[in-house]
């Protein structure tokens, strides 16, 4: 069998059944005009290719010690996140926008650009967010406004501090890959302030 690995759109026209035979064996490069343009591969290495997100994240990462407590508390409110999916606009559910502000608080990420481009790209975030391989990430505004509606609601910045504080600052001297983001947490806080004041 001839061996091809990096072949022009002339010769694929030309030898397409024997470089479609030679990618069963070793995946083929196409060049187009001189620069990459795709790739022939298998089936089998297609599908290697599509593995599980969870299959590159090490079993003893914190983040994946610590998803079960998370968990946990958020499958303790139930009855908040029902009643936040059915906030008007909103379309990202409830759980996974706190998963989401729990990765910003967390990894001290700057900004919702950087957030966003970070679901796109970090298998860990991904991951953690319930994101696959091959799913695509929400538009930045949507991801912006659905944000700004669960930051909106003082319950739902309480159960984030209840999880920062029941699962995480416990643990936080001995895992040093998280840096937490205090400052934030207490600016989401302050704009409930009013709320807690006058419900005392």
């Amino acid at each position: 069998m001839e061996r091809y690995s990096k072949v022009g759109m002339q010769e694929l026209d030309q030898r397409l059944s024997k470089i479609v035979e030679a990618a069963r064996k070793k995946p083929v490069s196409v060049y187009r005009y001189g620069a990459p343009w795709g790739w022939i591969v298998s089936q089998d290495d297609w599908q290697g290719a599509l593995k599980e997100v969870s299959s590159y994240i090490p079993a003893g990462h914190s983040l994946v010690l610590l998803r079960p407590q998370i968990d946990e508390v958020l499958d303790q409110h139930r009855d908040l996140l029902q009643a936040l999916s059915a906030e008007p606009g909103m379309l990202i559910a409830p759980r996974t926008v706190l998963q989401i502000l729990l990765l910003q608080l967390l990894y001290s990420v700057p900004s919702e650009q950087q957030l966003h481009e970070q679901l796109n790209y970090n298998l860990l975030f991904r991951w953690f967010v319930g994101l696959d391989l091959t799913q695509r990430v929400w538009g930045i505004h949507v991801l912006q406004r659905d944000i700004a509606t669960l930051l909106g609601n003082p319950r739902a910045v309480q159960l984030i501090q209840k999880i920062i504080g029941e699962v995480f600052c416990g643990a936080l001297l001995h895992m040093p890959e998280f840096s937490l983001n205090f400052a934030l947490m207490h600016t989401w806080l302050a704009r409930h302030a009013h709320t807690s004041t006058s419900s005392n």
